[in-house]
C-alpha cells in the first residue's frame, strides 16, 4: 500500500490500522503514549489527567500482554474529546487496553448499564476517573491481618454532549459507522499488538475450553521452566552434584626445554 499526502477534510474521522494507542497506567495514574512512555496527559504539575472521549467499541481478549500472563483483558476503541493535547487527536480512532478485574468489571458494569437503558454508547461522552482502593491482607495459615494493600482503578461515567463541537461530532461518529466505520473499528480491535499473544474471546459465549487451549499451548514461564529442568538428568544444573575435578599426586614433569629456560634464569629445579 502506498500513501500519498493529501489534504484532511475538517470533519474527517482517522482510523489507522494499527490504529493511535494509549496505554493505561494504572500506577502513575495517568494515560501514556505507546511509544514513548515518558510522554503521557498531564497538566502543568505532572499529574495525570482523566481523559473523556466518545467509545466505539470494545473487544476482551485472553492470553499474554506485557508482565500479565494468561489473564483477560479488554481493548477498547474510542475517539478523544478532552482533553485537549497531541495524545488525543481530535477525530482519531485510538484504541487502549484495560487490565486489572477491578477496572474491567467498572468497565463492562458501564456498558451494561447504558445497554439495558437502551443508550447508544456511542451516543454519549463516557468521562473516566482513576480511584483509589485497598484491602486488608490477612495471613493464609494464621487468619492475622498483615497489612493494607492499596491499589487504583479506573472508573467510568456518561454524561452527555456538551455543545456544539461534541454534538457534531457524535452525529459524524453516528454516520460513519453505518459506511465503512464499522469494519475499520473492527480491524482496528483485532490488530496486532506488539510483544502480545492473545486469543479473542467471543461475546456471549463460555471462554473455559478457549483459556484451557491457549494454557496448554503456552504455559507459564515459571511452568515451561520446571518442565525443562524435569527433562534434564537427576542433579542437572545442580553444582552440588557435578563430579569431582580429578585429583593426581604424581607432581607433572617439566621438559627439557623448561629446565634449560629456568637454569638460564638462575632458578633450580
Amino acid at each position: 500500500m502506498v500513501f500519498i499526502a493529501g489534504k484532511f477534510a475538517a470533519d474527517e474521522i482517522l482510523c489507522q490500522v494499527p490504529p493511535h494507542t494509549l496505554r493505561i497506567d494504572l500506577q502513575q495514574r495517568r494515560w501514556k503514549s505507546d511509544n514513548d512512555p515518558d510522554s503521557a496527559i498531564t497538566d502543568a504539575n505532572d499529574n495525570g489527567i482523566p481523559i473523556e472521549f466518545v467509545l466505539l467499541g470494545f473487544t476482551p481478549f485472553y492470553g499474554n500482554l506485557g508482565m500479565r500472563n494468561h489473564e483477560e483483558f479488554i481493548r477498547i476503541a474510542y475517539i478523544g474529546v478532552n482533553p485537549s493535547h497531541r495524545l488525543l487527536p481530535p477525530r482519531c480512532v485510538a484504541t487502549s487496553v484495560i487490565s486489572g478485574k477491578s477496572s474491567q468489571k467498572n468497565f463492562i458494569s458501564y456498558f451494561q448499564t447504558l445497554y439495558n437503558n437502551r443508550i447508544n454508547v456511542a451516543e454519549v461522552v463516557t468521562t473516566t476517573k482513576f480511584v483509589g482502593r485497598s484491602f486488608t491482607q490477612t495471613d493464609p495459615s494464621t487468619g492475622a491481618d498483615i497489612g493494607k494493600v492499596n491499589y487504583n482503578v479506573l472508573e467510568f461515567l456518561d454524561r452527555p454532549a456538551n455543545g456544539k463541537d461534541e454534538e457534531n461530532l457524535i452525529k459524524d461518529i453516528a454516520s460513519w459507522l453505518t459506511s465503512d466505520g464499522g469494519e475499520l473499528v473492527s480491524a482496528a480491535l483485532r490488530s496486532h499488538i506488539s510483544g502480545a499473544n492473545l486469543v479473542e474471546l467471543p461475546l456471549g459465549t463460555d471462554h473455559t475450553e478457549i483459556k484451557a487451549a491457549f494454557d496448554e499451548q503456552h504455559p507459564k514461564l515459571e511452568q515451561a521452566k520446571g518442565e525443562g529442568l524435569a527433562a534434564l538428568p537427576a542433579g542437572a544444573g545442580d553444582p552440588k552434584s557435578a563430579p569431582p575435578e580429578p585429583k593426581s599426586d604424581k607432581p607433572k614433569e617439566l621438559s627439557e626445554e623448561q629446565k634449560a629456560a629456568l637454569k638460564a634464569a638462575g632458578l633450580e629445579v
